[in-house]
Parts: structure tokens; sequence; C-alpha cells
């Protein structure tokens, strides 16, 4: 991915999880909120359709009909003599400045792109106002106000019921209720009794009580004799209350108030509906508190009604239309085969489950269904749902759940090739509530067996090519083969049918002989909502090769010689890594890594082969790099992505002073077209990327090229790493570069809960929980690490997939590649799956025991700075540990402590020790606490069992480069061999902390992107490398302003800045220390432990507590006795200060230290300058140093 985020202590989330939404614009698809499915006309979809190649057999009816509606617009059911309805909407900030603010609505009004919002139509004495379009004359309009990501109310959603005619309403800033006339200057009114009507869809109400309090406007004299308040682990059940009944579809209690007719000041009442014992702290509606202002209230006798329901912040003054009728969301949900959950129905009564083979239902409000072939009953189930389905779809709000009648179950595979709608109906059958439901717990039901089928795509073997797609909702499925005639250049194209297995949903057809290159696509009959009957051509979810740009799949046999660059039979990876502490990685992008290097053919840079270019500049360094002791180059997404024309793609070169406009302006306006992306928008997850490739319209030249560049690699001594991306796809639905959704429509992706995909990844979010994108994921990665012999798999936004599933991943794909495969990822906590809203996360804080590594961000932001995601003064204000906090202060934070900064020193320290939740370590404040007791901010600084579950970075592809990062934080004036040396040590903290150590390409060179924090989409101007080692390219241009133009005021005169750019020489002495330390790394198993329980026997720090030199890093290592450790003693120390240190360490005393041999003919100079008094164990430190002192092994003194 592109972000660095925290997730957060389980439920912690806090400010790194806000800033998230700022980058995931670098999957190439923007990061609003998740739509509901929007409706189009018939004649709109199948013009779209047509577009895309596919046929519409028949449309939905048109939306006017009921076909296609969404739920607001099929609600609206007017006469023609019917009022013209309005809606105006007036808001009143307390500061009376309400610029910038606008109104978010959906259902009964239209609904804008997130970013855009309806603006204010004008002001008056209130305030301004808005004339909100409506999509609908009746129903509910949901609505928020926002300032970009500002919301009002805490972002509760909010409601009111549409009346014929003109509405208009008015709200005040923190106020959330819906007034109807001006709630200011109005007379108090005369009220003793506020009478809540309260739904809760499952009806459980003993389950839940109030919170009341005094001092909250309720009269306390006035309560039932025995009503306790104030006590939040002793709600007040509702049967206390005076008034209360219980009805059908609602309970009733009333709660007395202090009259505001006798004192003004008396506004309003504040209560809350909470759970009973033990889930007191479930609160509904709304996090804060319900408040009921008095003025919005119509009083009769004293008394005043409001409304209220389940899961809504609202506090409705006259019962709400809780109608919703739709054919094109879908709020239901299948648990299993068998049984539905539809939220907010009462579970009373039964719904119906109408069919229709051609799409053709139209529902309406208070209508008929109309356009069914049928429909069966589903009657309200009164049992227990089944373990494994309640636990999965823990998620889903309460409401009804229904199940098939057994006499129906027979009929469910076939229903679910057709368009299926629930309906709640009256007893006329006139429809009350409409929907569709989520299909992957009845598909996954239906359905398991498919989860053994081994050979999913087209695969050649014994003799014969066989076809197999999954595909169970699909009436009809045909294979559309290409093959060439004899040795010509001529083709012939056939359609054929394939047969459907009942029980796994496989389309199967086999042909004889190997058909190796030959392209195919299959041609897919199937319902989809809102659009119809559609027969679509679609490339194959198993791709292992595909056409120009994707769109035909190719028979690519992977085992067949011509397929194999020559000698890949007898090659294997370096087996560098015999545990995954062993692990040092280099991220690297294909393109970066050649585009600029003059000493490639023209033709091979930015390419594969590139890699096969042994003499280059840029092997000769990652051999180096190997030599040093590197073990795997990481890279970027390599799979066939999204964002790059395969073939005439151009590329800008921009011209302009270091702080100009010019430059960025050029990648900007070229970057639709350009030759450069990262390339997180999967389009086929198990084929190399075409622009890669020399020949992007050979679909075999990719395969051999991507072969021939992990040969290459794995030659000069470098595993090889690939960053994988299967938490999204580039698109969904009827898109051209869509491939899951044309197979089975409305399956692979997460939804909310109204039916709309999930994008907090970026774009569309798969759904790794369903059986069979799961089964996808695994069976992609078994292709990676089995046939194109990758040795490391990184998991793009890891956090999104469930433990579960990745450990399965783990093991399936050590057994196909019959070996050891290290796995990290991105253990990110956010999103709709956060704090395992859904299932158990793979991410950083639920991994312990399963081998997988997360990035460890507690690391990173000690030794940078601030967070992933600082903006503005906080460049500046947040230094790190290594770039100046406290001893070296730039001047932008006048409150830095030593406290503070021996507080970074600490959460450095427990990172140096692997993370690992025993590991015990004297604090700051001179108490000695196992490090999973140690709070950073929400995460414990230990949090991992073993040390290869913690991968330590600094650095990568996201965020800023380390050195831009230190450009904003180090002071003015620092000097270039400053800059150089506080690179190096921020390495050098990342090399000699246990766990896996991850760098990024250009670390060692001091890359910059001249200041951009977002380069995904940057072009090549922003993300070259040099191996030339002349330029590190800073001060190239302003960064573009997509991400980056709010800083500019403050970038301007530090790229401006010439003393601030390093010279040649800088960035070769940064090249040879960082490799030293590589060195020394690998020169000893001390500083790569295998286990918890290594680190904790043989792992101490120095220097520690409250009376430390708080600029120095000591850590004691005992290898005595210990495989591969090579020195009885190794111990480092670390001085980011400024100025020299000298430290005496009694502990050290009489310990035959000498300097690691690595130092004796080091790029670092000032390290040798380094001395130890073995008589006092008195170090002398040279400033900004890192040094590594050793008692060699007995056998060699």
């Amino acid at each position: 991915m592109r972000i660095g985020t925290g997730a957060g202590w389980r439920a912690v989330l806090g400010t790194w999880a806000v800033a998230l939404s700022g980058l995931l614009s670098a999957c190439g698809g923007g990061s609003g909120e998740a739509d509901t499915p929007r409706a189009q006309s018939a004649g709109a979809a199948a013009s779209a359709a047509s577009d895309l190649g596919v046929t519409v057999l028949a449309a939905v009816p048109d939306p006017a009909a009921g076909g296609g509606a969404s739920r607001a617009r099929a609600a609206a059911v007017a006469s023609p003599d019917a009022p013209a309805t309005s809606l105006r909407v007036h808001y009143r900030r307390a500061d009376g400045n309400a610029a910038g603010w606008q109104i978010h609505t959906w259902n009964a009004a239209r609904s804008p792109n997130w970013n855009e919002g309806w603006n204010a139509s004008g002001s008056d004495d209130f305030g301004v106002y808005y004339d909100v379009p409506l999509a609908a004359g009746s129903g509910t309009v949901g609505f928020l106000f926002h300032k970009g990501d500002e919301k009002d109310n805490g972002g509760a959603d909010q409601s009111l019921v549409l009346q014929a005619g003109a509405n208009e309403v008015w709200r005040l800033q923190g106020d959330g209720t819906t007034y109807t006339s001006n709630p200011l200057g109005q007379p108090a009114p005369d009220l003793t009794t506020v009478r809540v009507h309260y739904k809760h869809f499952d009806a459980h109400y003993a389950a839940w009580g109030l919170h009341l309090w005094n001092g909250s406007g309720l009269d306390t004299a006035a309560l039932p004799s025995g009503v306790t308040i104030d006590r939040w682990n002793q709600p007040v059940p509702f049967s206390a209350m005076p008034g209360h009944a219980v009805g059908s579809d609602e309970v009733v209690f009333d709660l007395p108030v202090l009259n505001p007719r006798d004192d003004a000041s008396r506004k309003g009442l504040e209560f809350i509906i909470h759970g009973m014992p033990p889930n007191e702290n479930d609160k509904d509606g709304r996090d804060n508190n319900l408040r009921v202002e008095f003025g919005a209230l119509t009083v009769q006798n004293r008394v005043g009604q409001i409304w209220l329901v389940e899961g809504d912040a609202t506090v409705h003054t006259a019962p709400p239309d809780l109608r919703q009728v739709s054919s094109t969301d879908a709020r239901a949900v299948w648990l299993n085969k068998t049984l539905v959950k539809w939220p907010r129905i009462s579970a009373s009564g039964g719904v119906r489950l109408y069919h229709s083979a051609t799409g053709q239902i139209a529902v309406a409000a208070g209508a008929a269904v109309t356009g069914a072939d049928g429909f069966i009953t589903l009657d309200a189930f009164t049992g227990t749902v089944p373990e494994a389905a309640a636990r999965r779809f823990k998620y889903v709000t309460s409401g009804g759940v229904f199940a098939v009648r057994p006499d129906d179950i027979a009929r469910l595979p076939a229903l679910h090739q057709q368009q299926l709608v629930l309906a709640q109906v009256d007893a006329d059958g006139r429809v009350l509530n409409a929907t569709t439901a989520q299909i992957a717990g009845a598909l996954d039901d239906l359905y398991a067996a498919a989860d053994e089928v081994p050979d999913l795509g087209a695969v050649v073997a014994r003799g014969s090519t066989s076809f197999k797609v999954w595909a169970p909702t699909a009436q009809n499925v045909q294979l559309v083969l290409t093959t060439p005639i004899g040795a010509s250049s001529l083709t012939r194209t056939t359609t054929e049918s394939m047969t459907r297995d009942a029980a796994t949903g496989v389309w199967h057809l086999s042909k004889p002989g190997s058909l190796h290159g030959a392209t195919y696509r299959y041609q897919v009959q199937v319902f989809v909502k809102g659009v119809g009957l559609v027969r679509q051509l679609v490339a194959d979810p198993y791709s292992r090769g595909v056409t120009l740009g994707g769109q035909q799949s190719v028979v690519m046999d992977l085992d067949a010689g011509a397929t194999k660059p020559p000698g890949w039979d007898a090659g294997a990876p370096p087996a560098t890594v015999n545990a995954p502490s062993d692990l040092s990685i280099y991220e690297l992008h294909v393109r970066d890594f050649s585009i600029n290097d003059a000493t490639v053919p023209a033709a091979r840079r930015g390419k594969y082969l590139a890699f096969a270019e042994s003499g280059s500049n840029g092997m000769r360094h990652l051999a180096a790099l190997a030599a040093a002791g590197l073990t795997d180059v990481h890279l970027l997404p390599a799979f066939d992505f999204a964002t790059v024309n395969e073939k005439g793609c151009v590329t800008p070169s921009p011209t302009g002073a270091p702080d100009g406009e010019t430059q960025q302006a050029a990648v900007a306006a070229s970057a639709a077209a350009d030759c450069f992306n990262w390339g997180y928008d999967p389009q086929h997850f198990s084929t190399p990327e075409g622009s890669y490739s020399s020949n992007a319209s050979d679909p075999v030249a990719r395969v051999v090229e991507f072969r021939r560049m992990v040969q290459a690699l794995n030659a000069a001594g470098l595993r090889v790493g690939m960053d994988l991306v299967y938490n999204h796809t580039t698109s969904s639905g009827q898109s051209a570069t869509s491939v899951l959704d044309k197979v089975v429509p409305n399956y692979y992706f997460r939804y909310n809960a109204s039916g709309g995909i999930e994008r907090s990844t970026c774009c569309e979010n798969t759904a790794s929980e369903n059986l069979m994108m799961g089964k996808l994921m695994i069976d992609s990665a078994v292709i990676w690490a089995r046939d194109y012999r990758i040795s490391s798999l990184r998991f793009d936004i890891m956090g999104h997939h469930p433990r579960a599933v990745m450990e399965t991943l783990k093991a399936r794909v050590a057994q196909a590649a019959g070996r050891e495969v290290q796995i990290v990822g991105e253990g990110w906590n956010f999103g709709e799956v956060a704090n395992g809203a859904r299932f158990v996360q793979a991410e950083m804080l639920s991994l312990n025991g399963s081998g997988i590594g997360s990035f460890n961000p507690l690391i990173r932001d000690a030794v940078r700075g601030g967070g992933c995601c600082d903006s503005g003064a906080a460049l500046r204000a947040n230094q790190g540990y290594v770039n100046g906090f406290f001893y070296d202060s730039n001047g932008w934070n006048a409150g830095q402590t030593r406290g503070e900064l021996m507080w970074q020193a600490d959460r450095i320290r427990a990172s140096m020790a692997g993370s690992i939740r025993g590991f015990q370590m004297q604090t700051n404040w001179d108490e000695t606490l196992r490090l999973e007791q140690i709070d950073v901010g929400g995460i414990p600084a230990g949090w991992v069992l073993e040390p290869g579950e913690v991968v330590n970075y600094v650095e990568n592809h996201d965020n800023l480069t380390l050195f831009d990062n230190n450009v904003f934080r180090l002071p003015a004036g620092t000097s270039r061999e400053d800059r150089a040396r506080v690179q190096v040590l921020a390495s050098a903290i990342n090399a000699f902390s246990q766990g896996v150590a991850y760098f990024h390409a250009g670390g060692d060179t001091l890359r910059s992107k001249s200041l951009d924090r977002n380069s995904y989409d940057s072009g090549d101007w922003f993300n070259r490398l040099d191996w030339t080692y002349a330029d590190n390219h800073f001060g190239v241009g302003l960064p573009p302003a997509r991400d980056n133009a709010d800083n500019w005021a403050l970038a301007r005169p530090l790229l401006a800045d010439a003393t601030i750019k390093p010279g040649a020489a800088d960035i070769a002495w940064t090249r040879d220390a960082f490799r030293d330390l590589l060195r020394i790394r690998k020169s000893s198993t001390l500083l790569r432990l295998r286990t918890a329980a290594d680190i904790q026997a043989r792992l101490s720090f120095l220097n520690t507590g409250s009376a430390q030199e708080a600029t120095v890093l000591v850590g004691r290592l005992n290898g005595v006795g210990y495989p591969g450790a090579n020195f009885d003693e190794l111990v480092y120390l670390i001085n980011v200060d400024k100025t020299a240190h000298a430290l005496t360490l009694p502990a050290l005393a009489g310990h035959a230290l000498v300097p690691h041999p690595v130092h004796a003919t080091g790029a670092d100079a000032r390290a040798r300058q380094a001395r130890f008094d073995r008589a006092t164990g008195r170090f002398e430190l040279p400033a900004r140093t890192a040094v590594v002192f050793v008692v060699p092994a007995a056998s060699t003194r």
C-alpha cells in the first residue's frame, strides 16, 4: 500500500487511522465513502453494457416502475396531482461562520459525491440554508453536515421524514434535534413529560435500559418509588418507568421533566439507552447522550412525544417512516443456505422471496410486486442461529431472521441463478419493505465443495487442457476459444458450452492436447442487479496469462519449456534465510530500478530484463548489497495492474527551478498516459504485469522475462519477494477492467449495511473471509511462490484479511513450494473490519504465534518523528530521535523536554528487543516492566510473541523518504555530512534491531522524492534512483499538488536551499556506511536472534532509567554457546547527539571488548575514533556515530 498508519491497541484507532484516509487515493481509486448501489434506467444500463461488449438480454424495469430503484425512489409513489415536495434545511454554527460547511444527503434526497456535498443555497438571520435536491417525493432523508472530514454531531447520521409539499427544518451545531420552526426566540413550552416510543427490531427490550442522572433535565422527584438513577452498571429498566407499555412494534415509557415554563434555562433532556450487564457499554443510537430539545416538541396536555429507533441517532419528533423499498440495495444477509437476516425488520411474521429468471421484478411501497415468476415464503426463525454463522455475521445489526421452508431448500441453487428480491408484504400482498440479500453466506454453504477444486482456470496436464470457472449463479457459461490454424498467422474462434457441476458450482470443459498460447474468455449469462439478464465476455479470474491490457486470458502452461528461460529448472533461491529474523529486505519498484540507468540497454530500461544486465550499475549495486548481507529484494506490485498503458505510454521530461511548479504540472498533465504507477490496482492477480515486459503484446514474453528477473537476482545472491494486493481490485461491476463481478456478481467484495461496496482500502474491498475469495487469494499466492520462485510474500493492507485465511495461505504456500516462504504484511487496523468487527484480523496485534510478520510503526515514528501522515507545521515540529528532538531543536517546538527524549529512546529500545511481549526493560521512570505493560499511544510496546513477527523499518515507498523527512525536521544549517550521518543512524537502529530488517531502495543513497509524500502516480521524475551516485534528486521541483499543495509553503524555501542537497561524496559515504551495517548484522546471529526466549536470555540494555544519557542507545548481547554468534559478547552503542559523549558502564568493566572487525576498514572513520577503557568500562563515543564492540569467541582468542 501507500500508507504506514498505526492501528491501535484493539479499540484504539486514534489519529493514525484518521490520517489513513488522506493517502488511500494512491490505490488509484480515491477514498470516498462506501456507496449504496445506485440505480440506472433500463435504457442507460443497456447502453452502458453495450459499450463494454455486454449484451443485455433482458433489462430490469425502469426505476419509475420500481425496478432497479433506490429505496427512496421506489418508496415514492405520488399521485399526479400531489403537491411538489421540496426541502430546505437551515443550519446555524455557534460562531456564526458556516463557510465551507456542506450538507451530505442520501435516501430520499439525491446523494452527492462525498468530497463535493451540497453547498449552502443562501443565508438569513438564522444562518445558512440548503435547498436539498430530492430523489423522491416521500420517504426518509438521511443527512449530515461536514466540512471536509470534519463532521457535526460526531459524524452521526441524521434523518427526517418528508411530508407532502414544502418541508422546512432548522438545525443547530451540535444539536441532534431537527426543528420544524426556528428555535431561536421561541417561548418555553409547558411540559412535564417526555413520552418515548422506542423501537428495537429484535424486540428484546429487557436487554436494554436507561441511564438517568441529576442535572439532565429530569424531574427526579417525579420518578416512581424504588427507581435508582446514576448507576452505570445498573440501568433503569424501561418497565420501571411510568407509562410503560409494550406494543407489537415498540416499547413506550414516560420521562418526567422539569417544566421549562418555570425556568427558561431548561432547554432539554439528556439520557442514554444502553445494555443491561454485562453489556452496559453498548450504547444504542450514538456514542454521546441522547438529547431532547424541548423547543422541538409538539406538546399536548404537558406531554411531548419522541420516537427513537435502534441504531438511529435521530430524535424523531414525529413517527418516522421506516419503510425501505428497493430491488438493488442489499440490506439483508444470507447467514447460510437457508437463513436470511434482515436488519431493521421486525422478526414477527414471514417474508417472501420473489424470483425472476429474466430480472423483471418491480417493487414499490404500497403496491403488489410485479414481474416475478413466483415466490417462496420464508418463515420467522425462532431457533438458535448456528454458531459458525452467528460468529461470521456478528456485525450484522439486529432484525428478523427468516428460514427457507424445508420443501424449498432443493430449489435454492436454481433460485440463486435468478433475480431474487425479498419483500415484506401486508395481508393484501402490498409491499411494506423490500430489498435483496448479500449472497456470500448462502453460496459458501451451498458450494462448500468448491474449495477443494484444485485446478480452477485453464490447466494443461496429462495430455489435455481443462477450463474451470466457479460461476454458481450463472445461467449459462460458454468457452470462447481462439486457437491458431496450423503454422499460419490465422486463428479460429469457437464457442462451446461448458458443463455445470451441481456440487461445486464450477463450469468445466476439457479439450484434448495442450492449448498453451491459445486465448480465451468465458461468455457468462448471469443476472446483474440494476442492469438485467446479461451475456458478457470476461477474462478468467484465474488467468495465468493475459493479452495486452488484460482483456483476454491466455492458456499458459507454466511447466512448458517455452515459458522458462534457459537454466530455470536447475535454479533455486539462495539459502541465505534459515529463520525469519535472517530476513534483510530491500524494497524496490521494477521501473524505478533501471529507467534512469544508462548502463542498461534502452529497450530494457524499466523492464524485467534490466535485472538480467549483470554488469549494469543497478545490478552491481544490488550484488554489492547481497555480498554485504542483504537477503531479499521485495518488488512493488508486479502482477497485472490496470493503471499503466501497457503499450504506448509516455514519459514527460519537465524542467524548472528546484522549487518550481512546472515539473509537477507536467507530471500531472501526463499522469493518465505515462508509464509509471506503483501498481496497487489489481486487474489479474496471478500473471505478470505487461508494462514491464519488452513486448506486452506477447503473453509468454512477460512470463519468461519475469522468471529471468528472478533468476538474475537469485544469481546475484538475492531472494525475491513480492508485494501482493488481494485486499481490493481496481474496479467492480460492469467496468471494463472488472473481472470478478462479471463472473459472480456481488460475491467477491465486502459490502456495507446497504449493500454498497466497502472502499476503506481506497478501492473495491475484496472479502477474503468469503470462501472462494479466500481460495482465489491462496491459489494465487501458491502460483507466485511455486511457479515464479518468489521466496517471501508481502501483503498489502493485510489487516483486512482474516488471520485464519493468512495462516492457511502460509501453510499451503510452503507445501506447494516445497520450502518455507516468509510472510509479512501491513497489519494496519482500520475500516469496516477494525477491532475484529467481522473476524479475527491479520493485524499487528492479532497475529501472535502465527509466524507472520507485521510492520512496526512504533520504531518508525520514534526514529523519524511524528507520525506517518504529518502535515503542515507538524512536519517541522515533530522531530524524532535521530533528527534532533530536544538535543538539536529546529525551533518549531519550544516545548521539547529531556523526559520526552528518554521516552523516545525507551520506545526504540523496545523495538530493538524485537517488540517481544515478555521482554523486561527498565524505563526512564525507573520501573522495570514487561514490554506488553508499556503503553505507546494505545499500542503495547511489546506486541509479538516471536521476533519473526515484527518487521522493523524507518522508510518505505509510502510517505516521505527518510532523507526528505529529515529535511523537514533537522534544523536549518545542518551540514550535508550530518544529514548523511543522521540517515545512517536511522539505518543502524534498524539493522541492530531484533526481528526482520526492512529497508527502502535508495535509503542507502540519500534518496529524495523532492518532498513528495505520496509518489504513487508522480511519474519517473519524482521517483528516480541514481546508481551513479551523483544525484539524489532533491530539489527537482515542488512535489505534485495532488497530495502536497498544502505543504508547498513549507517546502519552497527548503527545496531552494542549495546547502541541503548532498554531493556525490555524501551519497557514496552513505552507500558504504550502510553496507557496513549490513556486514555487521550478517556477521552474527546475535543481531538476528531466533526466538523470544533467546532475546530474553541474551539481550539487555545499558544506560537506561532516569539517569541515562538519553541520546545514546546501548545494547549488550551474550553470545557464549549460541550458534552463529561468532562472538562471546557484542555491544552496540548509537550516539545520535551532535556532540561526542563519554559514558561509563560499570557492568562492562573488565570485559575484553574490541571494535568490530568491520570498523577496521569501514566507511566511517569516526567510528574508529571510539574508545573503550576495559578497567573502568568507560566508552568515548564520537558525535552521530554507531559503533559495535565485541569480545571474540573463546575459540578465536
